[in-house]
């Protein structure tokens, strides 16, 4: 068993991660990792999270649960899986992309065996390549999914429902976000760099990036919550004209339906 506790994590004290980790294992812990801005130097205290996984033994009773921790004025944040949870998410694009950074990036603070050290390095040689095709046909599934949305959300245009408006416009635009994220394979670094990531990913100066800043009501321009529900369904519509190339026959066929009544609905004095 090697106890890590070195200075690549020196903002947090080797006592108290010393300490953690007596707290933290036990029979079915295989391993303890820190992973998250501690790791990466962007830790702000008190206002950073210390963001740590003990991977289980697999078994019966290893399931994935989280717990939530304060300790000497800081906020734990610990994730308990199994190894095999890792690996059934590395085919998965839609959770790949969240769960990569945080492999290749970990810090090993526990080992009784150098069963996350290979993972690890399967990880650091993963490439996305191979998941493309999948990445594409998710893609295409949420934004079938979000027609629902756009239905209501032009409904709340034409009644003028802030309210529900508002309700309907968090949904669509975090989907969006989403589906561009994992069509174009951004691997995220953090909640805090999410938007970042998929802005530049599309391009600082597209009309993605700039319908994308109006919905979510950054730009000075965007005052109101009927404005920012307006240009989310820009969004949607500009979403769908870049990804349609990689689309299937059938994802086409009901989000086309639903552009059509966006362009409809938005023409329409009532919403304009």
């Amino acid at each position: 068993m090697n106890n890590n506790v070195s200075p690549s994590s020196a903002s947090l004290p080797p006592e108290f991660l010393a300490r953690l980790i007596t707290e933290l294992d036990d029979e079915k812990v295989r391993a303890i990792i820190l992973h998250g801005s501690y790791v990466r130097g962007e830790a702000i205290a008190p206002y950073s999270d210390v963001d740590i996984v003990r991977i289980l033994y697999e078994g019966p009773g290893s399931t994935e649960h989280k717990q939530f921790l304060y300790r000497d004025g800081r906020f734990i944040s610990v994730s308990s899986r199994p190894l095999s949870l890792y690996r059934e998410r590395f085919s998965r694009p839609e959770k790949a992309i969240f769960i990569l950074p945080g492999i290749r990036e970990a810090h090993i603070l526990l080992e009784k065996d150098d069963a996350f050290r290979t993972l690890q390095q399967e990880a650091l040689s993963w490439s996305w390549g191979p998941l493309q095709t999948a990445a594409n046909t998710y893609a295409g599934q949420r934004l079938v999914e979000q027609t629902e949305i756009v239905l209501k959300m032009l409904r709340a245009l034409m009644l003028h429902d802030s309210i529900a408006l508002s309700d309907m416009l968090h949904d669509l635009f975090s989907a969006i976000t989403e589906a561009v994220a994992v069509q174009r394979g951004v691997l995220i670094r953090s909640g805090n760099t999410y938007f970042h990531q998929v802005q530049e990913a599309m391009g600082s100066q597209s009309l993605w990036t700039h319908y994308h800043l109006h919905a979510a009501g950054i730009d000075p321009l965007s005052t109101t919550i009927e404005e920012r529900g307006k240009t989310a369904l820009l969004l949607y519509e500009e979403t769908a004209r870049i990804l349609r190339p990689d689309m299937s026959t059938e994802h086409w066929a009901l989000v086309s339906q639903a552009l059509c009544l966006i362009e409809q609905a938005l023409s329409q004095k009532e919403i304009r």
